[in-house]
């Protein structure tokens, strides 16, 4: 197979669910909007919105942890046609021990938040297993029918709205019209996805148990996350005071946008079971560096109208916004490496017989472990240190520890990818894309604009821009576009 024919599946894979999950961004920040603006209004309005943050970090920042833990291998040996459908049931029961064990800790969970709805607690248990189910079939998903991924974002875009809009304005529900929203959106991805994967689903308990046991490398990549969404708790246990917290997830929630491009490298997994080509890595990168910078620049330079929109006062929270973006933008390509070192991985092999603990992979996530506390306890002093200074402030104090965790990631995980794989490293596409990004942005950031009209006028003056500088000054950029002017006319023809 050429490398011709490698790139356009890959790129096709990637750009194709970008392009839907674009389509249905309207549909995600209406979303988010209602929410946070719903929630923001009611009586004690900061109270509730930080509330339902707090108890989102915690459902979907702690308890669904291992519902991940088996994704990546379950990805990888579906990418492999190897039988996956016991391990969709081992990630239910695990879901199952999860909520039995939040359900027992919500008295004191509620009594931590200031917020004393039971109710809406104990019916986040329910999230707690559909996301289980969700994730799995995801995972089964990227590694044998990637496209459908794509399919599947729709309509959880669409569910969702749908949902939380009766749930707020026909029922008047609150924190718990979030849940339900949230529920039948998971709900739906997982059920679709049953549908449409081309995997072996055969329930086979052998492949299912090694799966278990060599995901146990990849629980320490999710402590990883654990420790980062500690964050959040050791801010209010610092602070007695989680008015912070809702400046810091309000950029958070703006931030996440970059993680949309993420997209772009959905086909990776998949392409890697078929063939380890090293140009399957560097076509990876031309495409994320070119696409992912350019939302990193519109999601950057409309921060302070989407910050203003949710609430006036979360306006000064720009700064956290930059600085998680950047850390997202980094996760990014950190998690292109580190697809293509499970991929190569000889110890997470399903016939192997060696230690997983003397793979790649194994060594990779403990030393990241080991940066990650260091980038929590930053956080922690900062926060510390900026107690008495407006919350805003002390919003960026707790975003530093999670972007040097991100270098350190971004990091450690190319020096291993590069070692294994040897691809070539398109640093002209990435000098183009990212000064290029860089200066735009900056610019931008000048404007302080608010209006709706304004965004629409100046978020496409900045991609015309960034689009522009990139086809004159990248090879790769202009070819890209190019194909991409030829296949619209052939569809609009």
């Amino acid at each position: 197979m050429t490398e011709k024919q490698q790139e356009v599946r890959l790129v096709y894979t990637g750009v194709r669910n970008l392009f839907l999950r674009i389509i249905t961004s309207p549909l995600s920040f209406i979303f988010t909007y209602l929410v946070a603006k719903y929630l923001s209004s009611l009586p004690n309005g900061e109270v509730v919105f930080a509330s339902w943050q707090s108890l989102y970090v915690l459902v979907l920042g702690y308890f669904t942890i291992p519902a991940d833990i088996f994704s990546t291998l379950t990805s990888r040996y579906a990418s492999e046609n190897k039988p996956v459908g016991g391990i969709l049931f081992f990630n239910f029961l695990f879901g199952a021990i999860s909520a039995t064990i939040y359900i027992f800790l919500v008295p004191y969970l509620v009594s931590a938040v200031n917020y004393p709805d039971y109710f809406a607690f104990y019916m986040a248990s329910l999230l707690i297993v559909s996301f289980y189910v969700y994730r799995i079939v995801y995972a089964i998903a990227r590694g044998k029918t990637p496209l459908v991924i794509g399919t599947i974002t729709i309509a959880f875009q669409v569910v969702r709205v749908i949902i939380v809009l009766v749930a707020f304005y026909a029922f008047h529900l609150s924190i718990l019209g979030v849940i339900y929203a949230y529920l039948a959106g998971y709900i739906t991805q997982a059920l679709l996805s049953s549908f449409r994967i081309k995997a072996n689903l055969k329930f086979d308990i052998k492949t299912a148990i090694i799966t278990v046991k060599k995901s146990i490398v990849t629980i320490i990549y999710y402590l990883q996350l654990i420790l980062e969404a500690t964050i959040v708790w050791l801010t209010i246990v610092i602070l007695h005071n989680d008015i912070p917290i809702a400046y810091f997830e309000s950029a958070l929630i703006i931030a996440n946008v970059v993680s949309w491009s993420y997209a772009l490298y959905d086909g990776l997994i998949a392409k890697l079971g078929e063939t380890k080509d090293p140009s399957i890595i560097t076509t990876s990168l031309r495409l994320y560096f070119l696409i992912s910078t350019l939302w990193l620049v519109v999601v950057v330079s409309e921060g302070h109208a989407l910050l203003f929109h949710i609430r006036r006062d979360y306006l000064t929270a720009i700064y956290a916004l930059i600085v998680l973006s950047l850390s997202n933008y980094m996760r990014g390509i950190y998690s292109i490496f580190y697809y293509s070192i499970v991929m190569k991985d000889k110890a997470l092999g399903l016939e192997e017989s060696e230690n997983p603990f003397k793979g790649i992979t194994a060594k990779l996530n403990v030393t990241n472990i080991t940066f990650s506390i260091i980038g929590v306890v930053v956080s922690m002093i900062s926060v510390f240190i900026l107690r008495s200074f407006p919350p805003y402030i002390i919003a960026i104090g707790m975003s530093l520890g999670v972007l040097i965790n991100s270098v350190w990631l971004l990091l450690t995980s190319y020096s291993i990818s590069k070692k294994e794989y040897n691809f070539k490293i398109p640093k002209r596409d990435i000098i183009v894309s990212i000064l290029s990004g860089g200066l735009i942005s900056f610019i931008f950031l000048q404007l302080n604009f608010v209006s709706y009209i304004n965004m629409i006028e100046y978020g496409l003056l900045a991609s015309i821009l960034y689009i522009s500088i990139n086809y004159l000054f990248s090879s790769y950029a202009r070819n890209f576009i190019r194909s991409a002017i030829k296949e619209l006319r052939k569809i609009l023809m």
